[in-house]
């Protein structure tokens, strides 16, 4: 057993240089992931946005929060129990009851792939960051129709019977799509890991194999055994001696 552990470790050495076969395949997948990989920004703009507008508050049939409060804690309108309830109704419909993601998964999206955020001094912008477009265009939509709808019913309660949102708070212009390819993201960490392991493993078999083909002695050893006869003695390998010497190459 030490034999051929000493033997393979010999082979390492004499093709260490093999290492960087084990790199090819991770930049395959990183150009295929690169090149397939691509992440969309879809989002809607509203203006003017003004910190104090009342929004009607999903916990009380009277009760308003600010809009700034929104931005602050955008939970309170991506993951309003109501919204992901009639957000569930409104996937099944578009996807055929086929839903991309299921109850637990929509509310990691809503809550990871959905922002809130202020644009300048007078802008509001809702947004998804993520692969699939169709589910980002309709989130977008969803939330964008939402946001008005309890802005609406904000000015309700909070004007005593105006039925009316703010006419000077709306969506300026169409939902706006762009797509993005990257060489690396943190998604593609784990993925990588492993491609670069299997790699590895493939890149150390390979070297395995061809020294186990190799029909050449290795040790006095073998020559013994294969002619049948004792050794008597053995002519060392004196080019790494010569290399330690001065003036040796």
């Amino acid at each position: 057993m030490g034999f051929f552990l000493k033997r393979y470790g010999t082979a390492l050495r004499s093709h260490k240089q093999w290492a960087l076969l084990a790199l090819l395949p991770l930049a395959l997948y990183l150009i295929v992931a690169a090149i397939a990989g691509v992440t969309y920004r879809v989002s809607q703009d509203f203006a003017p946005y003004s910190a104090d507008l009342p929004l009607a508050a999903s916990t009380s049939p009277i009760a308003t929060i600010k809009l700034n409060k929104v931005v602050t804690e955008p939970d309170l309108l991506l993951l309003d129990a109501v919204a992901l309830t009639q957000l569930q109704k409104t996937l099944g419909r578009q996807f055929d009851d086929r839903l991309p993601v299921d109850d637990d998964e929509l509310r990691r999206v809503a809550g990871r792939a959905l922002s809130l955020s202020t644009t300048g001094d007078s802008g509001l912008r809702l947004s998804y960051t993520g692969r699939d477009l169709a589910l980002g265009r309709l989130l977008v939509a969803f939330y964008s129709d939402r946001l008005m709808k309890r802005i609406a019913d904000g000015a309700t309660r909070a004007r005593s019977g105006l039925a009316a949102a703010p006419p000077e708070f709306q969506p300026t212009g169409a939902i706006v799509v762009v797509g993005e390819r990257s060489l690396w993201s943190a998604e593609r960490r784990r993925p990588a890991a492993g491609v670069l392991l299997l790699s590895s493993l493939g890149v150390l078999a390979l070297i395995a194999v061809f020294e186990l083909a190799d029909p050449s002695f290795k040790s006095e050893r073998q020559i013994a055994r294969y002619l049948g006869v004792p050794v008597l003695g053995a002519l060392p390998d004196a080019d790494p001696l010569v290399r330690t010497l001065p003036g040796g190459k």
